[in-house]
């Protein structure tokens, strides 16, 4: 029951968040019949699991309308963007019920944040040297953090904004909702050109015999199928992604401690750099390091599922500080085991390195493995797409990664094009919008009307 509980409460966030886009669908109009059968499918699910789906259905039948239960539902339930809720009496009832404990908030805001990048921060410091590596990961650990508390303030201006997108259109209209919408359709395709990437990498760890072309249509012809999915059992691999990250770290202790000579030894260390060896990649740096922290499109939804709303900002800040030990942990070990030698994925380095126990560093390469299988479909899931489509878009994600092969270029352009401006800019920029100051740490005494 405990399990079901914490499911259900990522699932619900997942569905909000996925509101984001349900006005950028891809999917043709000829296709609708296929999307239907899908929202039918999540419909179902909802009306077995969760008391909210009961008290909407309850609060059209005891208000004496003549609904159709299930077509309603299913355009409220699928389609709860605030502008096709104002035919409810109360469609606060959507976020007013079935909300989430701060416990799970905060486990559901670190399944959000704690990501792919994680591999990846290891090489972010080879590139930018201790110095520059730690001001820049501590950087974006308080400016994100603080700017989720900033969506917080934006959020309270409205209580029926719902969604970041709700949110953009709050603060600069239709023309900053559509913005929004496509910088999340390109972070999206983005985001899963780097899974694809790193499932084919994976792969060719565990068989090297094998062509990494040919690995990564192998994995096109598994992981397309999964996309047909309705999202009520995507929501149920939610927990790979922590898993995955914390066995990661364990893991990378374990090996670190248990080898005693270099490379890949905690006790003799690599030699490392204070600065970057070459200043030309540390933009590079820059973008791995702050993917790791981009999960501001969910954050709204987070806040909007909070039984105790109050407790947000704390949530936030413990959220943080897991995700930070985690990453940093893995940064630090990472780099000071394999030094100017460590690769652009930090598996690459552990599997390629003699000494370790086979068989630990192959589970996590597994689940390394099974987590992007899992988070693709979640990834392509909020552009709602039908089935034709969603196949079209998978073979077009899988060309990209064979055509674009490098795991750290995809996560570098996620970090400091899309990433940064949901995470860092744009909240600024709705603060600025909705209070006339970019300030936001002033008290509002001192900022006067403005």
């Amino acid at each position: 029951m405990l399990l079901k509980s914490w499911i259900s409460s990522f699932s619900r966030s997942l569905k909000y968040y996925c509101s984001n886009l349900e006005n950028y669908s891809l999917a043709d109009d000829d296709n609708n019949d296929q999307r239907d059968g899908r929202n039918n499918d999540l419909e179902g699910n909802i009306h077995h699991s969760s008391i909210l789906f009961e008290r909407l259905i309850s609060e059209f039948e005891t208000n004496g309308q003549n609904v159709n239960i299930e077509n309603e539902s299913t355009r409220l339930l699928n389609q709860h963007a605030i502008s096709d809720l104002e035919d409810a009496k109360d469609y606060r009832s959507l976020v007013s019920l079935g909300k989430s404990t701060v416990t799970q908030t905060m486990f559901n805001a670190v399944n959000v944040l704690v990501g792919i990048a994680i591999l990846a921060l290891p090489y972010a410091f080879k590139c930018s040297g201790w110095i520059i590596g730690i001001s820049t990961f501590f950087f974006c650990l308080i400016s994100t953090n603080y700017t989720a508390k900033i969506l917080k303030k934006c959020l309270d201006t409205d209580p029926e904004c719902l969604t970041y997108a709700d949110l953009a259109y709050l603060a600069y209209g239709q023309k900053g909702k559509i913005f929004i919408g496509f910088i999340f359709l390109m972070d999206l395709y983005n985001a899963a050109v780097a899974l694809m990437i790193l499932v084919g990498d994976s792969l060719k760890i565990l068989f090297p015999q094998m062509d990494l072309t040919h690995l990564k249509l192998i994995s096109f012809l598994v992981i397309t199928p999964i996309t047909w999915l309705p999202i009520n059992y995507l929501s149920y691999t939610s927990l790979l992604g922590i898993f995955t990250a914390a066995s990661l770290a364990l893991v990378l202790l374990i090996d670190g401690l248990t080898k005693f000579d270099a490379p890949g030894s905690l006790w003799q260390p690599m030699n490392t750099h204070l600065l970057p060896p070459s200043w030309m990649v540390l933009p590079l740096s820059f973008g791995l390091i702050n993917s790791a922290f981009s999960g501001h499109a969910v954050f709204p939804s987070l806040y909007r599922d909070m039984a105790k709303p109050l407790y947000y900002k704390k949530t936030v800040n413990s959220s943080y500080l897991i995700t930070g030990i985690i990453y940093f942990t893995v940064a630090v070990c990472g780099y000071l085991m394999f030094g100017s030698e460590t690769m652009q994925e930090i598996t690459q380095s552990i599997m390629s390195t003699q000494g370790y126990s086979l068989f630990l560093n192959s589970v996590v390469v597994w689940l390394i493995v099974i987590n992007p299988l899992a988070k693709f479909p979640l990834t392509l899931t909020p552009i709602n797409l039908s089935i034709e489509v969603a196949t079209l878009v998978s073979f077009l994600i899988v060309g990209t990664a064979i055509v674009f092969p490098t795991f750290d270029r995809a996560m570098s352009l996620l970090g400091s094009c899309f990433s940064f401006l949901i995470s860092s800019i744009f909240p600024i920029l709705c603060h600025l919008k909705m209070f006339g100051t970019i300030w936001t740490f002033l008290p509002s005494e001192l900022l006067g009307d403005g």
